[in-house]
């Protein structure tokens, strides 16, 4: 308890510190693009600290994954990941960071003062993602829940990969997975962005079809993903089939 009172305390003078105009500018960005990315939502320290914690528990954890995921209609994933748990009994930055009440304030801020909550679901509150051979890529998904913030810990080089593309305010058809995903991809314009490492993008993940594109090389791309709610998703029933699919050899924590 006394860790995470100092942790919401640095966080606090440091987003008191960011200017105002800069604030209202991420503001609006998340509001009109359901994606707002930036590199000071943290000091400096507590991002380097947080990027080696996520790097130790990498390297101690991570299990390979390389599958479709047919309740996203047949889009691959190939990846490592470390699932909650071992960030939970390993880590401290991570799961204080998740538990922040100071943070969770910041990304209601963000939400144009929308409530966003913690999910009432503890296997995805925050797992770790890498990608690091030629061809990983994280494909066409939309999140259980209506927001996640990705940290990216590590990035390849711009032109390499690893971009995030994404659709806004779309649906998932889970009756149609396949030919729900073809008909989007088909309709709408694909956003595309690249985020180095050291930013955060916070998004609207639900409502937002999106994609981490194949690494081009043998290079790095590690993020650390929270997800949150919003008011609707803690009254609703929420299915977990992505999950489960990705951590099969977990069953037992995802209520598959």
């Amino acid at each position: 308890m006394e860790f995470q009172k100092q942790f919401d305390a640095i966080v606090e003078q440091h987003i008191n510190s960011l200017p105002k105009d800069y604030l209202l500018v991420l503001q609006e960005r998340f509001k009109n693009e359901g994606l707002a990315m930036m590199n000071d939502m943290l000091p400096q320290p507590l991002i380097a600290a947080m990027s080696a914690e996520a790097k130790y528990l990498l390297s101690e954890n991570a299990k390979r994954r390389d599958i479709t995921i047919k309740a996203t209609g047949n889009t691959p994933r190939n990846f490592n990941v470390v699932n909650r748990d071992n960030i939970h009994e390993d880590g401290k930055l991570i799961p204080a960071f998740f538990k922040s009440e100071v943070l969770l304030n910041f990304l209601t801020f963000l939400n144009n003062n929308e409530p966003v909550h913690r999910i009432p679901y503890t296997p995805e509150e925050f797992i770790i993602n890498n990608q690091q051979k030629t061809g990983d890529t994280h494909g066409w998904h939309w999140d259980d829940y209506t927001f996640a913030l990705i940290w990216v810990i590590e990035a390849p080089k711009e032109g390499e990969g690893a971009l995030v593309e994404y659709v806004p305010d779309t649906v998932w058809d889970k009756e149609n997975p396949e030919s729900g995903l073809k008909e989007v991809l088909e309709s709408r314009e694909i956003k595309s962005l690249y985020v180095p490492k050291d930013h955060c993008y916070f998004m609207k993940a639900g409502t937002t079809l999106h994609r981490v594109t194949p690494l081009n090389n043998d290079s790095r791309r590690t993020v650390v993903v929270f997800s949150y709610a919003s008011e609707e998703d803690m009254s609703r029933e929420i299915s977990h089939e992505t999950m489960g699919e990705i951590y099969e050899d977990n069953k037992e924590l995802v209520g598959v």
